[in-house]
């Protein structure tokens, strides 16, 4: 009986504790495409996978914050483009390589220090510089025809001193998609 009493007053204790309140505040409406096929990409005639080699440069052109050196382009080539795409560029996505606040490449394992890698649009007159895992990417960028199947994505990448560069490698990466409108 004295069980009973217990479980009782703890049902009325539970039972008398208020529920929170809420209205609700509107409604978010998502919407997509879904496109039947998309293109093979090649980087560099390598694969989807490839390694882009900048070339060796002296810390003393690297000897401040802002300064940049060995600018070396690569090319993303679209092939097998069909369906109802018009055109496309790329999308450097954000990840553990990507500093969020500048966009650039981390050195990620390599042993020089103070030094980044700051990817440029080569399709853009000026050679916007392009940062990795910003949505403004999707407007800023330049897309390429791809009606006809097929087309060439230039890009550039080169080293970026943070401050002072110290002697060493520099190995990063980054994750992209192909964006299509």
């Amino acid at each position: 009986m004295k069980k009973l009493a217990i479980v009782a007053s703890l049902v009325a204790a539970f039972g008398s504790v208020g529920m929170a309140q809420a209205a609700s505040s509107g409604t978010i409406t998502f919407n997509g495409e879904l496109t039947a096929n998309t293109c093979d990409v090649v980087v560099d005639g390598q694969t989807a996978d490839a390694t882009v080699v900048l070339p060796t440069v002296g810390v003393n052109q690297l000897n401040s914050a802002t300064k940049t050196a060995g600018d070396t382009g690569f090319v993303m080539a679209l092939n097998n483009c069909s369906g109802t795409l018009q055109t496309a560029s790329a999308f450097f996505e954000a990840g553990a390589s990507v500093d969020s606040l500048t966009g650039r490449l981390k050195n990620l394992t390599g042993s020089a220090t103070n030094v980044s890698l700051q990817l440029l649009d080569g399709s853009s007159a000026s050679q916007a510089i392009i940062q990795a895992g910003n949505a403004n990417q999707v407007m800023n960028t330049t897309y390429k025809d791809v009606s006809g199947g097929s087309t060439t994505l230039p890009y550039t990448v080169r080293y970026y001193a943070e401050a002072p560069t110290t002697a060493g490698t520099v190995v990063s990466n980054v994750v992209y998609s192909i964006q299509y409108q």
